[in-house]
């Protein structure tokens, strides 16, 4: 059908999550024009909404649905059809219990893309993190999984924040630092440097890294390592502050519909926890092991809770000290 005259419904999304596809059709379902801005960290997310900008539709990942909820910024979501088809390991998730503030969109792991040819074999978090003399690789610039990994690495908790767990994970952060181990701080591109040779791995998320492997499985791998590894989700939500609740939830129905689902994954390559689009698929993507985890990755998946203030602030001091470190 012709969509309507009246104003688009304003959202927040990632590059290529949802597709571009995927919010085609949806317009075209509700009948109103999604007027989508670009966001790359759930920070920018957040900062929008508390500066006042009015958005009807976010699409905040795991911990922050945690953080927005309590600070009143994400309206509450009734029953909605479509959320039986989601996997059963991400209902209730720890972020979101009552399943009350947002909808699973996507998800990933966060482990290691890798050059075999230059870095034989998946290990754990060291392999990464304290790589052989001469072997360098990339980071992503996110503090909370790089510190989390270096505090696995060291045989600390995945979300440990006190003094003494945290001057751990800064001496082997800091030890690579020092051997010139890292090579660059990056999230906006960790598939390229792996692949041209610059880096023999790269601190990954999977979506990207998957098709990367598809292409050239010989040489390329990717290490979900044994010790755990955070496996991350993208909602969607409706601000708080919006004005047409009837038409967002319609929205979000549509998103949740398998045929929108799977294009997700065809267009743009993110994993979809909706069980009824993954069998969809054609059998390359359905049955993808970087894309789709095996069970035993999910067993013991990690997931990134929100922190409190002083948390919050003793990591981003260790961050800003190893990225100084890097230069």
């Amino acid at each position: 059908m012709g969509l309507a005259t009246e104003a688009p419904l304003r959202m927040l999304v990632w590059p290529g999550m949802p597709a571009p596809e995927a919010l085609e059709e949806v317009a075209a379902r509700v009948g109103v024009a999604l007027d989508c801005e670009r966001i790359e960290t759930n920070e920018q997310l957040e900062a929008r909404l508390l500066a006042g900008e009015r958005y009807d539709l976010v699409t905040p990942s795991d911990f922050m649905v945690e953080r927005l909820a309590a600070r009143g910024l994400l309206a509450p979501l009734p029953p909605l059809p479509g959320r039986e088809a989601l996997a059963s390991w991400v209902r209730r998730p720890v972020w979101d219990p009552a399943e009350r503030w947002a909808v699973p969109l996507a998800f990933g792991t966060t482990g290691y893309l890798y050059d075999r040819t230059r870095l034989p074999g998946a290990g754990g978090w060291r392999a990464l993190l304290a790589p052989p003399p001469g072997v360098r690789v990339g980071l992503l610039d996110e503090p909370r999984e790089v510190i989390g990994a270096a505090l696995l690495a060291a045989g600390e908790r995945f979300d440990a924040t006190d003094p003494r767990a945290l001057a751990a994970a800064r001496a082997l952060l800091l030890r690579g630092a020092a051997a010139g181990a890292y090579a660059r701080v990056d999230s906006g591109d960790f598939v390229t440097p792996v692949r041209d040779g610059a880096v023999a791995a790269h601190h990954a998320w999977s979506s990207p890294a998957a098709e990367t492997v598809r292409t050239d499985p010989r040489r390329l791998g990717w290490a979900v390592p044994p010790e755990g590894a955070v496996v991350w989700v993208t909602t969607v939500a409706i601000s708080a502050d919006c004005a047409r609740p009837a038409l967002a939830r319609a929205a979000i129905e549509a998103l949740l519909d398998p045929a929108v689902a799977r294009l997700n994954v065809e267009r743009t390559g993110y994993a979809t926890p909706n069980e009824a689009a993954r069998r969809l698929l054609p059998a390359q993507l359905r049955d993808d092991p970087v894309l789709f985890p095996p069970a035993d990755v999910l067993r013991r998946r990690l997931t990134v809770r929100d922190l409190d203030a002083d948390a919050a602030a003793r990591l981003d001091a260790l961050w800003a000290e190893v990225v100084a470190a890097i230069g």
